[in-house]
């Protein structure tokens, strides 16, 4: 469990070794959790979903350098005791550098950042409740993958303290490859611009919107009645905004508040066009004896502007409404220093859908610890 993410952070590690003493100012933390989960494949209730312990193993490892640069890694891996086909991993593993410049008029903030992301889970199917097969044949690894991310940003402030940020991705993301079948694999790029206002002191509303262009490398644009059309690559346009804002009563509390609003064009009839909603709502409440209580909860609404049946082998196919409500609390062990954190959360999502395999429902309960290292 965890070993190839095991092996980046001992080779990050082994980096810092060999730069100076100030370097070694480290940022580490391990959790793990405990618990049961109703339905780990999120399945409609047809299938009659069975319920599973599980557990969920985290590490973070996070370095700014004196010299502007950084590095860091996330890893997660998560084991279920009989549904095997649930469990998971996940890695990311980044490194860039931070920077600021000042023009005649203002100073700037800049980043560049390298990030590669990993994930491995068995492709369960909605329609059948068991391991996914195309022609009799198997593809429990139809949606692994591997992706790199390249972000740039460059931030500034204005007279009125009003910050304005761009922020520039090109992703590569490319997946398990699987014959027969068309190739999941993409390109694309990126750009958002957003800005932080203060309305004052314990209040923030920030703003933006987003341009993506998302180029396929080896997927045909269907027609009409969803069928692929010869010759021809897809290509999909996205176009994003939202609004957010928090409020700290006192410094014990914060609330939050984000609505966002994405539509998605392809290159053709429009026949995978979606447009997709979200509102979210945050609370975060300290307490004194240095334990906090930490609930959310988010609404989301995917809809298909032409699409009328699903795909049983594309997980993105489908169209969904749904809440997904979280509730945590955590507290230190030994008073209020947070090196050794208890960890209690209860978890619950309802999806609903056109398509009944898309129905579903699924209550986590966990508990664990989380130890800061360094």
């Amino acid at each position: 469990m965890l070993t190839c993410s095991l092996r980046g952070l001992f080779l990050l590690l082994f980096a810092m070794l060999l730069s100076p003493a100030p370097a070694w100012a480290l940022d580490l933390s391990l959790s793990a959790e405990g618990g049961l989960e109703t339905n780990p494949n999120q399945l409609a209730s047809r299938h009659n979903p069975d319920p599973d312990l599980f557990t969920h193993a985290r590490l973070r490892f996070d370095h700014d350098f004196e010299s502007g640069a950084f590095v860091g890694l996330r890893a997660e891996s998560i084991l279920f005791l009989d549904e095997e086909d649930a469990d998971q991993d996940r890695d990311r593993i980044s490194g860039g550098y931070r920077s600021t410049f000042t023009t005649d008029a203002r100073e700037l903030d800049y980043e560049l950042a390298l990030v590669r992301t990993t994930r491995d889970k068995t492709y369960v199917s909605r329609s059948t409740g068991e391991v996914a097969v195309d022609n009799g044949r198997s593809i429990p690894d139809r949606y692994d993958y591997e992706q790199t991310n390249f972000n740039a940003s460059i931030s500034w402030y204005t007279a009125n303290k009003t910050r304005l940020r761009v922020r520039f991705q090109h992703r590569q993301k490319d997946y398990d490859e699987t014959p027969g079948l068309s190739n999941l694999d993409y390109e694309h790029n990126r750009i958002r611009f957003d800005t932080e206002f203060r309305l004052s002191d314990r209040n923030r509303l920030r703003a933006g919107f987003g341009l993506t262009e998302r180029v396929f490398d080896d997927r045909r644009i269907d027609d009409e009645n969803g069928n692929d059309i010869p010759g021809t690559d897809l290509e999909y346009d996205y176009t994003n905004y939202w609004v957010e804002t928090y409020f700290r009563p006192d410094q014990a509390r914060r609330v939050s508040l984000r609505l966002s609003t994405q539509d998605r064009d392809d290159n053709g009839v429009g026949y995978k066009n979606t447009q997709y909603d979200t509102i979210s709502v945050g609370y975060r409440h300290k307490l004194e004896d240095g334990s906090r209580w930490l609930a959310s909860w988010r609404y989301s609404d995917l809809v298909y502007d032409n699409r009328a049946v699903a795909d049983p082998l594309d997980e993105e196919g489908f169209d969904s409404t749904g809440h997904r409500l979280r509730l945590r609390h955590e507290r230190p062990v030994f008073g209020r220093e947070r090196k050794v954190t208890r960890l209690l959360s209860i978890e619950y999502e309802d999806f609903d859908s056109s398509d009944p395999d898309y129905r579903y429902d699924d209550l986590i309960l966990s508990a664990g610890l989380r130890i800061e290292l360094f």
